[in-house]
């Protein structure tokens, strides 16, 4: 009986497989596993021993979000080989490797791979791991002897790893555009290889960098086209959903980001569950969801393990600390995290968490100042000066890599003025347009906010005041910034200025299209303004939005309604819209 149940098991899986049921396999190999003792002749009978049936069980289960099982699998393949087959056991190793880094962690995965042996796939392995602990200088150099080696033997599998990992580690030193290409071309030979695992790893590497250069809107339109592409494979794609919802989060686009994010927890897996639980807890706590935040930020941290990610993860805990106003929590979680990371490659986390440190420094110093206490208030402008000086120096470094280093050190300069008690509205301008460039709103209008307070405190107009107020407050409310709506409209009572336009419409009258025409509430905003005649540009300076995003937003709005051009769209919306609604609705 049980000989007839493991050979069956062991066919199912391989059925299973062949049609990428790889949860099936997966529960198919692990009975075969848990008879395979009761059965003198399993090798026979499986046609395969055992040592290979856990290798196989730990792809699958690591294919299927469960990579700490595939790490107890993997280990018992090794220990099963043993010495005897070096080969073998180096790309065990490897497999190891990749499960550790994937059930998170990463303080260890690299021993995995400097255990195998010194062949093409387990170079580009062993090159991947360097990537992923951010050593991108060592792993370029063990990439192309990897690729080289690769090519000549004609090893494809190896060479698509080496290029996605060769295309990262570019990217990452600066060389964009040739880290693309590499990306590019990796991408293109797992699709002619036929091989869904690394095409998966190329995408998530591909828009991960796309999202590193600022190219929110390619990123997450491609992550988006990617998951189409890979739905079939039945394979866990928590990192490339995870990029998706960072790209919408950082342009603003919060609505799709929650259902995505959403459905992301409920989905969770044991691979990177980490990531899941931190971007959800960052939609939360810009919405205000403190409670929830802090619970999903609290829960990550089990699966978190080397000093990077912890680093990360002390922004997150710094970020929720300021908007809760612990402000000694905050300046805490922001000293743990530069502490933890302090080499090249970690400049641009050294950089965003200066800036959260300055901020946390200015509300110190303003409360020591409020208090009258000129001590306090004198270590904490010492200790800002002291981020700043780190910020400058990550940001050199950090520019290379990155156009974002240019909107966190504007942002860190405009917090610096702040810790000194000045009020210096420039600054926060600065800080506001660079971030509109880099097509991020959210701390674009964290800016605008602040430049509106130095406005009142340098005793501009309230006409000029209200300016940058007006236009934080559309882009808060539009994607439901609720403690930030809230800091709003407590400085526009306390200032008497205006959060609306005189002829701005009810909030009735911006209500309607999205739900008879099926379009999205943001969709339905830009068809008012079609309807009106603007151009792109003149949609994306009304929404705060970039010209680029302006126009996808179009491009699906007439797919949506059928109509061949914009015109054909503004008499469907004419034709649609309430009697009240036919006026401007928007504070242009």
């Amino acid at each position: 009986m049980h000989r007839e149940a493991l050979a069956a098991s062991v066919e199912a899986a391989r059925q299973a497989e062949a049609v990428f049921g790889l949860a099936e396999a997966h529960a198919h190999l692990e009975r075969a596993l848990a008879l395979w003792h009761a059965v003198p002749d399993a090798p026979e009978l499986a046609r395969l021993d055992l040592a290979q049936l856990c290798s196989r069980a730990a792809e699958l289960a690591s294919q299927t979000g469960a990579a700490p099982r595939a790490v107890e699998l993997a280990r018992q393949a090794i220990e099963l080989v043993g010495e005897e087959d070096p080969p073998r056991a180096a790309s065990l190793h490897v497999s190891l490797g990749r499960y550790l880094h994937r059930s998170g962690r990463a303080d260890i995965f690299l021993d995995a791979f400097a255990r195998a042996a010194e062949r093409a796939p387990a170079l580009a392995a062993l090159a991947n791991g360097l990537m992923l602990a951010w050593r991108h200088d060592e792993s370029l150099a063990v990439c192309e002897e990897a690729l080289a080696i690769a090519r000549a033997v004609g090893e494809r599998g190896a060479e698509v790893t080496a290029l996605t990992v060769l295309g990262v580690d570019l990217a990452y030193l600066g060389r964009g555009d040739e880290g693309l290409a590499r990306l590019r071309l990796a991408l293109q030979l797992a699709e002619d290889n036929g091989d869904p695992m690394a095409l998966e790893r190329a995408y998530v590497d591909l828009t991960d960098v796309l999202m590193m250069l600022g190219r929110l809107t390619e990123s997450t339109r491609l992550a988006e086209a990617a998951l189409e592409v890979l739905r079939p494979y039945g394979m866990d794609h928590s990192s490339l959903v995870a990029n998706r919802i960072e790209a919408l989060l950082a342009m603003g686009e919060w609505d799709e980001a929650d259902s995505l994010s959403r459905a992301a927890v409920r989905a969770i897996t044991a691979n990177y569950p980490h990531m899941s639980l931190l971007i959800r807890a960052v939609l939360e706590l810009g919405r205000g969801d403190f409670g929830e935040a802090r619970a999903h930020v609290e829960a990550a941290r089990a699966t978190v393990h080397s000093d990077r990610d912890v680093a990360v993860y002390d922004g997150f805990v710094a970020e929720l600390a300021l908007w809760e106003r612990r402000w000694t929590d905050a300046d805490e979680a922001v000293r743990d995290g530069l502490a933890r990371v302090r080499s090249r490659e970690t400049a641009q986390i050294h950089l965003r968490l200066c800036a959260q440190g300055l901020r946390t420094q200015a509300e110190l110093a303003g409360l020591a100042r409020a208090r009258r206490d000129g001590g306090a208030a004198r270590d904490r402008l010492g200790r800002a000066g002291e981020l700043v000086a780190v910020a400058r120096g990550a940001a050199a470094e950090a520019a290379t890599v990155t156009p974002n280093a240019a909107g966190w050190l504007a942002l860190a300069e405009a917090e610096y003025v702040r810790a000194q008690g000045e009020s210096r509205p420039a600054a926060w301008s600065e800080a506001a347009a660079t971030w509109d460039r880099l097509e991020r709103p959210p701390l674009a209008a964290y800016c605008r906010w602040r430049q509106a307070e130095a406005l009142v405190a340098a005793g501009a107009s309230r006409t000029e005041a209200s300016g940058p107020l007006r236009q934080a407050h559309a882009v808060a409310a539009r994607i439901g910034a609720k403690p930030l709506v809230g800091q709003l409209e407590l400085l526009a009572q306390r200032a008497r200025l205006e959060l609306a336009s005189p002829d701005a419409g009810s909030p009735d009258q911006k209500q309607g299209l999205d739900e008879i025409l099926g379009l999205t509430p943001r969709e339905a905003e830009v068809l008012a303004l079609v309807a009106r005649g603007y151009t792109n540009r003149e949609i994306a300076a009304a929404l705060v939005i970039s010209v680029r995003t302006a126009g996808v937003h179009v491009s699906h709005i007439l797919r949506k309604l059928g109509a061949p051009n914009r015109l054909e769209a503004a008499a469907i919306a004419h034709r649609f819209s309430p009697p009240h609604a036919r006026q401007p609705a928007f504070d242009v």
